[in-house]
């Protein structure tokens, strides 16, 4: 049996859910990035504008989601996006001649959308799956030819429901990350310790919440993640020596499940896969600097669970500063962050399709 997983290397956190499920199946899945040179010149060449223009226009996703979220502009986002993409898909699906091709990103997915309502009647057919990587929904990933959708809360499985045609399943399972979360043992520590991440791009004024950190009068540890953020690293090992804290400063891990295990604490944006991790880790949250857009509806759904605060107008040394001399929040918040975690979701999505027998 093969499986496709594809992927979109737009963030680290659709490529780290199509791994968590690649490890699961094991050699009969492969991942691809749907968005990568050796693809398609075209997808590249727009993940590439995108990040860009990220830089100068940070609300750009939220124009985007806000714009394609309409039922109508919805429709034709959804169909440009398939028909731009189609080709790389239908070269992907020649070569490896799936049985099963599951999405992490909704790219792939509209292009394989488009290719099994071209071609209902084909003996080349194959399952497809979606994998959701937010908290909430959204229109560019709704698909009448997808067979099963995997989403992260029963919340979202229920407003699905009403937007899918009969025979198409929806199993909420949760977002799949790595088995490592399963058993997380905390790390305990002579002083707090601080976790800080942005991604792994390596957003969310990561220099400034360092810098603020140096306010904040208990003794402190605090690790810094820049992601893939070259520059942000260099820049980082130069404001280490401004710091009156340790700052252990890292480039791209792959020990992120290390990393919550010695945190006390993890300021960071609200990617979904992050505050996933997160959850599993029992690690508190303080979420500040979200891309407009899905990653707000992420933000609001870790608070509204206890497993987070937003900094909102407040300083962010104010809010460590406070949060450290009151340990019963932070107990509160580690329970909360545990109740809502769901560290097999990677097994139960591999166990449904067997189950369910989708392929």
């Amino acid at each position: 049996m093969k499986i496709l997983i594809l992927s979109a290397s737009i963030g680290s956190g659709h490529t780290k859910a199509a791994e968590a499920l690649q490890k699961i199946f094991g050699e009969s899945a492969q991942v691809v990035d749907f968005m990568s040179k050796e693809i398609s010149m075209l997808n590249w060449l727009t993940k590439k504008i995108y990040l860009a223009a990220l830089r100068f226009i940070p609300d750009l996703y939220d124009r985007i989601y806000k714009f394609a979220d309409g039922k109508k502009v919805g429709v034709s986002a959804r169909f440009l996006s398939a028909a731009l993409m189609y080709l790389p898909f239908a070269r992907l699906l020649k070569k490896f001649r799936p049985d099963a091709v599951i999405c992490t990103h909704p790219f792939p997915e509209a292009a394989a959308s488009l290719w099994k309502f071209l071609h209902a009647k084909s003996e080349k057919n194959f399952l497809l799956a979606a994998v959701l990587t937010d908290y909430s929904l959204h229109e560019i990933w709704i698909y009448g030819e997808v067979d099963a959708y995997f989403v992260a809360t029963e919340e979202m499985q229920r407003e699905l429901a009403t937007h899918c045609r009969t025979g198409q399943k929806i199993f909420a399972t949760g977002i799949p990350i790595g088995a490592e979360f399963q058993a997380v043992e905390k790390i305990s520590a002579t002083r707090a310790t601080i976790l800080i991440m942005g991604g792994g791009l390596g957003l969310g004024s990561i220099e400034e919440t360092l810098t603020e950190l140096d306010k904040v009068q208990s003794p402190l540890k605090i690790i810094v993640v820049a992601g893939q953020n070259e520059n942000l690293l260099a820049r980082l090992k130069k404001l280490r020596e401004k710091i009156s804290h340790p700052v252990e400063v890292l480039g791209y891990v792959s020990n992120i499940c290390s990393l919550m295990a010695a945190a006390d604490l993890l300021i960071t944006k609200p990617g979904a896969l992050t505050i996933t991790e997160a959850f599993a880790a029992g690690l508190p949250l303080i979420l500040h600097a979200p891309i407009p857009g899905p990653e707000s509806l992420n933000a609001a759904y870790a608070i509204s669970h206890g497993a987070a605060i937003s900094v909102g107008d407040k300083k962010i040394s104010a809010v460590i500063a406070e949060l450290l001399k009151n340990p019963a929040r932070l107990t509160e918040m580690k329970i909360c962050a545990k109740k809502i975690s769901r560290p097999l979701a990677a097994s139960e999505i591999v166990n449904n399709i067997k189950v369910f027998k989708l392929y």
